[in-house]
């Protein structure tokens, strides 16, 4: 089955096993939930972990794993990745995962500026790179993006003036 990025570890936590978690879903509580089975990528491996509990910690989340209730056993993690199965149910019709949206091709009023190489996770809008003749990073917001086409790969976007470097 194919996975979705759910988080970063970005530290562990007391000495428990608990791992310090930046999340990158918006469902945290259907991912950690208690017997969910979490994959971490560790040195291009993947590790399935059991999750034993989680809470909410100074806007990030502690994640502590089955077997694993000891900082020496999580310590190698800090900085991995964590993923989960892809789960259409969690979606309304209409939505769609942000992994999704790389490798969409971009039009600006119909012209091709190039892929998306990535979205970057923000707070207030998120922020698609688009890779083509220059690396564009556009606002992934209402006002520039006009329509999204994911089953066929396409973004339409209306850029205003000094978006793209002319040079």
């Amino acid at each position: 089955m194919e996975k979705v990025k759910i988080g970063k570890i970005v530290n562990t936590h007391g000495i428990k096993g608990e791992l310090k978690v930046k999340s990158m879903t918006d469902f945290p509580e259907e991912r950690f939930q208690k017997g969910n089975i979490v994959t971490i990528r560790y040195q291009n491996h993947d590790i399935n972990m059991e999750v034993l509990k989680h809470r909410y910690h100074k806007g990030h989340i502690l994640v502590a794993f089955k077997d694993y209730e000891d900082i020496n056993l999580v310590e190698k993690y800090k900085g991995c990745d964590l993923y989960c199965d892809k789960d259409l149910s969690l979606l309304d019709e209409g939505e769609y995962y942000v992994d999704d949206l790389i490798g969409c091709q971009v039009y600006n009023y119909d012209e091709y500026i190039g892929d998306v190489s990535e979205v970057q996770l923000f707070e207030h809008h998120d922020i698609l790179v688009v890779q083509g003749q220059h690396k564009i990073m556009i606002p992934y917001v209402e006002a520039f993006v006009k329509n999204e086409d994911i089953d066929n790969k396409r973004i339409d976007v209306e850029l205003i003036e000094g978006f793209i470097d002319e040079d």
